[in-house]
């Protein structure tokens, strides 16, 4: 089993969650399939991927390394990896069907999330801020993540999807109501962070999958 999240979703709040329920973590290890990693070469991303996966390490680049590393955690007692590159690069379709866990929040939130200058704001500053064309990078990345969610989900794989927004519900369903109990939302914030028409630009990028979702408060 494996959850998937994107930043500005919850994600390391529920990685914490998990270690904190006795499992070991996997700290999205496929970043390194992100184009700012590919860039630093195969040593680095080597490197960075042992770092964040407990010392697991991809035998390939390809398919076949993603099917080895994941087979491998399946293997791996009380062991789970929180992704994200890989559900964006649509790629999870392509391996055998296995129990995953997709982490979303509205888009237009979990993008200010992101921009948070405690969090990712010094990446959003690079491309001129949070009010700049970044916000329809993140809205493509936020709507092929879901687009997997969905293609797995119409193939009949073991999948769920948790929303942040209704997280402790979503979890209790199937069965990890515990590991949430100190789940705390917080309130998304859009304004005055980020104008209107940079929020009516990520939900119009994401607007067709929205509907299909159709998530209550989305």
């Amino acid at each position: 089993m494996v959850f998937c999240g994107m930043g500005g979703s919850g994600s390391t709040y529920l990685r914490h969650a998990l270690e904190r329920a006795g499992m070991t973590v996997h700290n999205k290890p496929d970043i390194v399939h992100h184009r700012h990693w590919v860039k630093q070469g195969r040593k680095a991303q080597h490197d960075e991927f042992a770092r964040r996966a407990d010392g697991f390490t991809l035998d390939s680049t390809g398919i076949a390394g993603i099917q080895h590393y994941l087979d491998q955690v399946s293997g791996a007692a009380a062991t789970t990896a929180v992704l994200s590159t890989w559900a964006e690069q649509q790629l999870l379709r392509h391996t055998t069907r296995r129990r995953v866990v997709f982490l979303l929040r509205e888009p237009a939130a979990a993008y200010r999330s992101m921009c948070d200058p405690d969090r990712h704001g010094d990446i959003a500053a690079q491309y001129g801020g949070p009010d700049s064309w970044y916000a329809v990078f993140y809205a493509e990345r936020w709507r092929k993540t879901a687009e997997e969610y969905l293609a797995l989900r119409a193939a009949d794989w073991d999948v769920s999807l948790w929303a942040y927004e209704h997280l402790p519900d979503h979890a209790r369903r199937d069965g990890f109501g515990e590991i949430v109990s100190q789940w705390r939302r917080s309130a998304p914030r859009l304004r005055p962070a980020l104008a209107e028409e940079t929020i009516d630009l990520i939900r119009t990028c994401t607007r067709e999958v929205l509907e299909v979702l159709d998530i209550p408060g989305w």
